[in-house]
């Protein structure tokens, strides 16, 4: 599905006024009225892509000359929308243009731990190999008990995993554990960077820290010398303060992205409105703070700690009106210091991916990183 510009103008303005009731704390006539509205537009433009499957949370790799995209799939109207994906692919020269790959990877029966459904992650290019790491979990109980895996491939569209999950702390692991709130194991969303400075590789993931309330959102990493491990657990690079644990933003974190830039480690992660502490959003201005909104934390050590950048509780400026979730920056292979942000529109289910939204990292006076809309071609979806 194409989102045209006046779709994609009408899903920016969607953003700023809440999805749902379950978003505030206490509601007014006007917000209740604005919630109703925003469902009925919301309605008609899914009508518009009625019997679509669902997709969500795309990545890609540059490889060479080619772009390489990769993405969930569920199914249509399926409730809740997480709970039934598998990976698929397309590939691009020009990033408007896209050939489908189909399913790349889906569900394992074989091995219990990935048995129900496959997560997002990320791929990694080394010597002629394409590494896919993503995160996976059972069925039934299992379902909120997640893990992380690793597949090869010689050519990017057939892969091979490995029988057992790469890393996953046990439940007496001192740093990781479930969610107070839900009883979620959170561990998905792998992330690899290979560190310019040691070049050892090191694993960013979705994760819960054992620290009191229901605000435990965290991003976890694990280090290795060799891409496909061992990986060794570390402490969060950004984490719940024990003392100040009931003002910590976060329920959970989602699709961090690291960024070696100016002799610092940027770090950037989506949170759904939904699932932000309220105590946190009392003190913010709500505008600034919408599903959309990319979080970027930066610091001088990979291992952290990370520290707030931007502005308003380290928000990129502009991310809140892309209408987008699980942003992603992508650096352009002929504009070495041109950035792209894409990710997937929570509303409708459906990718964002293209050069319509443009990432301008200055440095005049401070890094500064603001998103804008250009351009009114947006990824066609296959299938």
């Amino acid at each position: 599905m194409n989102l045209n510009t006046l779709q994609q103008r009408i899903i920016s303005q969607l953003e700023l006024i809440p999805a749902d009731l379950s978003e505030l704390t206490t509601a007014s006539f006007l917000e209740r009225t604005q919630v109703r509205f925003g469902k009925s537009v919301t309605a008609i433009l899914r009508s518009l892509r009625r019997g679509e499957p669902m997709n969500w949370d795309p990545w890609i790799l540059p490889d060479g000359e080619v772009y390489r995209l990769f993405y969930l799939r569920g199914l249509p109207g399926q409730n809740p929308w997480w709970t039934i994906s598998k990976v698929c692919g397309a590939i691009s020269t020009d990033l408007h243009h896209w050939q489908d790959l189909g399913t790349l990877l889906e569900a394992n029966p074989e091995h219990p731990w990935e048995s129900g459904r496959i997560l997002a992650g990320c791929t990694y290019k080394e010597e002629g190999l394409y590494y896919l790491f993503y995160s996976a979990s059972g069925t039934g109980l299992e379902l909120k008990n997640e893990a992380i895996g690793l597949a090869t491939s010689v050519d990017g569209w057939h892969w091979q995993r490995h029988h057992h999950y790469l890393v996953q702390p046990d439940e007496d692991d001192r740093w990781y554990g479930r969610c107070n709130w839900t009883g979620h194991f959170h561990w998905r969303d792998p992330y690899v960077f290979r560190d310019p400075q040691t070049s050892r590789y090191y694993l960013f993931t979705c994760a819960s820290s054992k620290t009191p309330g229901d605000f435990q959102g965290c991003v976890g990493l694990a280090v290795a010398d060799q891409i496909t491990g061992p990986y060794e657990l570390l402490p969060p690079v950004l984490s719940t303060p024990t003392d100040t644990a009931a003002d910590w933003p976060y329920y959970h974190t989602e699709r961090p992205q690291v960024i070696f830039k100016d002799d610092q480690y940027h770090l950037f992660f989506s949170c759904f409105r939904t699932f932000l502490n309220p105590r946190w959003l009392q003190k913010k201005d709500l505008k600034r703070i919408t599903t959309s909104s990319l979080y970027w934390y930066v610091s001088d050590t990979i291992t952290g700690p990370f520290q707030p950048a931007g502005y308003d509780g380290a928000i990129v400026a502009g991310s809140d009106k892309t209408g987008l979730y699980g942003t992603n920056l992508l650096q352009v292979a002929t504009e070495p210091e041109q950035f792209i942000a894409y990710g997937w529109y929570h509303r409708l289910h459906t990718l964002g991916v293209s050069p319509a939204f443009q990432a301008n990292w200055q440095n005049p006076a401070g890094l500064t990183l603001s998103l804008a809309p250009k351009g009114q071609k947006h990824f066609q979806e296959s299938g």
